[in-house]
């Protein structure tokens, strides 16, 4: 008889002994930031029962089921409260996939470069700002890819939300809800541009004159024609202690009103049920938040790959769930062999309607896969959930040629869990001429100013 040695009760008493000791430095057999960066893949830090959705679940679940109300207490251990419920509850189903194994899938090329080519030049300042080792802007890709505090997990997630130096996304957001009607369809552009921490687009690793910045965040509402040239943007100070500069262009006035950067809980356009602090799970500068601490350590099940639908129309694929069938993205999920999950409190935001967040983080990566908020009450309020992947799939590929694909998210969910209200978002190929999407691109900088909101936002 051959007798395993690391075991699924093994497994658990390790995360277990580890969290009760605070300790959040990731990897099983063997530091995995240290075996990723030798090899790229990241099966020399874990046992096989970590690795296999089939080996952890005894042959019980395979890659190729679906997982559903009828199994998915199979695993309910995986998944944050948000996701099994609405599988379990709401009808919710997605399909299982073998574990990726190979980190390049899992991020940006240049940004994971520049992870190991910067690895250990990253430290807080004495006011809590990441900066480098002679207190330096930070010089790109994640800065604490052994994180040892929560805090280093939020700042990394902070820093850097989609990964590239430039990002241009088309967004489709469906809301619906708790009987499954369509309440609201969206079509808007979101735009990020990196000032700081630059890995790909020169100039690298900062733009002169903007090391103060962290980013410009902006984002034009083109349909429905309601809310047709609501713009919005956003500046962030890379004193992460600071609130972004607000700007915002109502087109009922035909001005640009300058809004209190402290609104952070309101919709990112009007009647969603996703706030601007939710997005890309750390929506605020990290130091605006505190209380940081690591709650739990372990496998989960997230859609971390292999989510994009290029072969499809509008990259859109088929929707499941609650009572007309429609709430959520039929997506990928797959064992992530450790998720570190850390909470924070918004302790710069008195008049929070949200006490606390709990964040799951992919390990390999420092990416963020699912998070609870909770309300003022401590209860669970919202679930919200990103699935991501490299661009690549079925013989299609963004971009055509090139050293490599394309990586980034591909579908999002948000679910009040109170009221039953979802939101649904998909990143699309193009918004009609002129607002396609792309990455990297030096020109994307002219969307991301006052003067455009206005010149958008009056077309």
């Amino acid at each position: 008889m051959h007798l395993l040695k690391y075991t699924h009760g093994w497994t658990r008493r390790h995360f277990l002994e580890q969290v009760a000791k605070g300790i959040v430095a990731a990897g099983v057999l063997a530091p995995l930031i240290d075996v990723i960066a030798n090899h790229g893949e990241i099966t020399k830090a874990y046992p096989d029962e970590l690795l296999s959705i089939e080996a952890y679940t005894r042959g019980r679940l395979k890659a190729g089921d679906t997982l559903s109300a009828e199994n998915v207490d199979l695993v309910k251990e995986l998944l944050d409260p948000g996701t099994y419920f609405e599988i379990k509850e709401d009808q919710r189903i997605a399909r299982l996939r073998e574990t990726t194994t190979d980190v390049y899938k899992l991020n940006p090329k240049p940004y994971l470069d520049a992870t190991f080519r910067n690895k250990g030049h990253a430290m807080f300042d004495r006011n809590g700002i990441v900066v480098t080792r002679d207190g330096k802007p930070w010089i790109g890709g994640n800065p604490f890819p052994d994180a040892k505090t929560a805090q280093e997990l939020a700042a990394a997630a902070s820093m850097s939300w989609g990964r590239w130096d430039t990002t241009f996304y088309p967004v489709g957001h469906h809301l619906t809800d708790a009987e499954g009607n369509l309440v609201y369809y969206y079509e808007f552009i979101w735009t990020e541009v990196q000032t700081t921490g630059r890995v790909a687009v020169e100039p690298i690793p900062n733009i002169p004159g903007q090391t103060d910045k962290l980013r410009y965040v902006a984002n034009f509402v083109l349909s429905p024609t309601d809310f047709h040239g609501t713009n919005i943007l956003q500046v962030w100070q890379y004193d992460a202690r600071q609130f972004p500069l607000f700007y915002v262009f109502l087109p009922q006035f035909h001005r640009t009103r300058t809004f209190p950067s402290t609104q952070r809980f309101e919709p990112i356009v009007p009647g969603s049920n996703l706030f601007f602090t939710d997005t890309w799970f750390v929506g605020d500068p990290y130091a605006t938040w505190g209380n940081f601490k690591l709650v739990a350590k372990g496998p989960i099940l997230a859609a971390v790959a292999n989510n994009w639908n290029g072969e499809l129309p509008n990259w859109e694929g088929p929707r499941c769930g609650g009572k007309k069938g429609n709430k959520y993205y039929v997506v990928d999920y797959e064992l992530v062999p450790e998720a570190l999950v850390f909470e924070m409190d918004p302790v710069k935001y008195p008049r929070a309607p949200y006490s606390k967040k709990r964040i799951y983080s992919d390990a390999r990566t420092g990416q963020p896969t699912n998070m609870i908020a909770y309300d003022r009450a401590g209860k669970p309020w919202k679930a919200w959930e990103q699935t991501y992947g490299v661009y690549e799939k079925n013989g299609h590929r963004v971009p055509a040629t090139g050293p490599y694909p394309y990586w980034s998210w591909q579908q999002a969910h948000m679910l009040d869990l109170q009221s039953g209200v979802a939101g649904s978002f998909t990143h699309l190929p193009s918004l009609g001429a002129g607002w396609p999407d792309h990455f990297n691109d030096p020109k994307a900088m002219d969307f991301c100013t006052v003067e455009a909101l206005a010149r958008y936002g009056e077309a």
